[in-house]
Order: C-alpha cells, then structure tokens, then sequence
C-alpha cells in the first residue's frame, strides 16, 4: 500500500469516526435526577407570629384606604424587599389611575377584582425562614364568581425579625389561571 492509499484510508476512517460520534452525540440522553433525602426539617405550621401578620395584612388590603401603594410605613411592615422592589417598578411603569383601570392596589393583594364572600386557612407550613399559608376563597351568591371555590397560597419569608409577605400565587381555576403577584409586578 503506497503513501496515497493510506492516507486515503486514514482520511476515511477519520471521516467514519467523527461521523459516528456526531450520531451518537445527537441521540437524546436519559436524564435522570437523584431523588435524595432532604436535609431540611419537615414542615411545621407556620408560627403564631406569621398567622398574625397574615391576618393583620389581609384586613388591611381588604380597605381601600389606606392604600399599600402609597402607604410606604405599611409596604416596609408587611412586604418584603423584594416584593417592594417589584411593586415600586410596576407602580413607576404604570399610567396613573386615571389612565388605567388595571392600576395597582389593595385589591392585587387580595388576588381577585370581585372580592371573595368568605376565606378560610386551609393549613400552612413553614421551612425554616419560608411560611406559606394557604387560604380558600369562596364566592356566594350576587358575586361575579358565584359558586367559585379557589386556593391562594401566601408567601412569608422572616425577614428583618418579622414574617413580610413575598409573593401571593394563585392557582388556576374557572375564573382565572395561576399567577404569582410578584411575576405579574415585574412583568408589567
């Protein structure tokens, strides 16, 4: 075999051989993920403190006045950083009220334009400095949503010493899809 053969026959095994692994590399791969016992302690309820600040905070959004929008005292009590942060750029990307029915209020915390007739916990949990309470809304006769049954879950993180809310997500249902208030303030 002369010098030409072989380097043909080197260039087609070369040839053969990146072909080969370019097919392999395009096979889809099983992915598998490791389930591995926590090192978080179970869930507990959430502490008397986080139910408190929960109930507190939804009496207060449940007014009109004051307003969360505007009352800083009441965002740096209740709200988190982050979720403050979030809120004053949606607020700042807004048109103003008069522009805008979809304007932020009390209302965004609450989780529904027509109020739920009644709420009730449905439990709650806490992971270390994360609490999530879950509530279920219900809506009697005479309402929008007559008959509607939803879960929200409120997001507690202990922060500065005391439990601010994070995030309020709500899942879908009937009358509305899931959302996060907090990725529904930054998107917007």
């Amino acid at each position: 075999m002369n010098t030409m053969e072989k380097m043909r026959c080197l260039f087609a095994a070369a040839l053969i051989l990146s072909s080969a692994s370019f097919l392999f590399a395009q096979q889809p791969k099983k992915l598998v993920i490791a389930e591995v016992k926590g090192n978080t302690a179970a869930a507990v309820a959430a502490p008397r403190e986080c139910l408190l600040a929960f109930r507190e905070f939804f009496q207060y959004v449940q007014r009109n006045e004051p307003d969360i929008i505007r009352d800083k005292v009441a965002q740096k009590r209740w709200l988190t950083e982050n979720l403050r942060k979030a809120l004053a750029e949606h607020v700042a990307n807004s048109k103003p009220p008069s522009e805008n029915p979809d304007y932020p209020s009390n209302g965004n915390f609450i989780g529904a334009w027509d109020p739920p007739t009644t709420y009730s916990i449905a439990g709650s949990r806490r992971y270390g400095k994360r609490a999530i309470i879950d509530v279920l809304y219900n809506w009697g006769p005479n309402t929008n949503y007559a008959g509607d049954e939803r879960t929200t879950s409120f997001v507690f993180v202990l922060e500065d010493g005391a439990w601010k809310l994070d995030d309020i997500y709500t899942f879908g249902g009937k009358f509305v899809t899931a959302q996060s208030l907090y990725q529904y303030f930054r998107e917007k």
